[in-house]
């Protein structure tokens, strides 16, 4: 018997637009143009064809946000849940600022945050623990998939960062990349163990992302 996981990560944000770092504590709102408005339809016509019981989202507004539009597409009846667990990394004294003046104001940290590297140079400056962001995101889903019922689908809205880490520490795959606004990813539970199935698909979006840059990645 299989439980189905469906990430999705946000819809694209004005930080995202302009380039800006975005963590637990930026929460920049969403943009609503009209190809935007487009890939949400197209998305939720999509995900109506896994019959998703219930919705969870991470509580920050463009998370929530995005899993409001999508479940009210899907099915009227679909509860939204929060979870803080499920809530983007925090990157303290960086969120807001462009990858630009990372690199030239913050050159080693800048490495460090890219390549996911738990740091003190990186805790002096409000940046959470990536291996204890990876911890909660997966303890999260873990609580969650144990209340699922044999072949039930569920809908996980939450961030780029956590998302990719947290994937990557469930399906014990470290190769796994970033993740576009918008994108699904499919994982399944069976006995304990998570399969991936789908990452980073955007092919069902009116308007398909090939590669979407990172903020926090070099």
């Amino acid at each position: 018997m299989n439980k189905r996981i469906i990430f999705v990560r946000h819809g694209k944000t004005a930080w995202n637009v302009e380039g800006r770092l975005q963590g637990a504590h930026g929460d920049s709102p969403l943009i609503y143009t009209a190809e935007i408005q487009s890939d949400l339809k197209a998305l939720a016509a999509y995900l109506k064809l896994f019959n998703i019981s219930t919705v969870y989202s991470s509580p920050l507004k463009r998370a929530y946000k995005t899993a409001s539009l999508l479940s009210s597409q899907i099915s009227a009846d679909i509860q939204v849940i929060t979870d803080p667990g499920l809530a983007e990394i925090s990157f303290g004294s960086f969120e807001g600022l462009k990858k630009e003046n990372l690199l030239t104001d913050y050159p080693v940290e800048f490495d460090l945050l890219s390549s996911r590297t738990d740091d003190i140079r990186l805790q002096k400056l409000g940046v959470e623990s990536f291996l204890s962001a990876q911890k909660r995101f997966c303890k999260s889903i873990k609580d969650i998939t144990e209340k699922m019922d044999d072949n039930q689908t569920i809908l996980i809205v939450s961030h780029g960062a956590i998302s990719q880490l947290g994937i990557q520490r469930l399906t014990n795959n470290i190769y796994l990349g970033g993740l576009s606004n918008l994108s699904l990813s499919q994982v399944v539970e069976q006995n304990g163990h998570y399969i991936i199935e789908k990452y980073n698909e955007t092919a069902f979006l009116t308007h398909p992302i090939t590669h979407q840059k990172n903020t926090s990645i070099k």
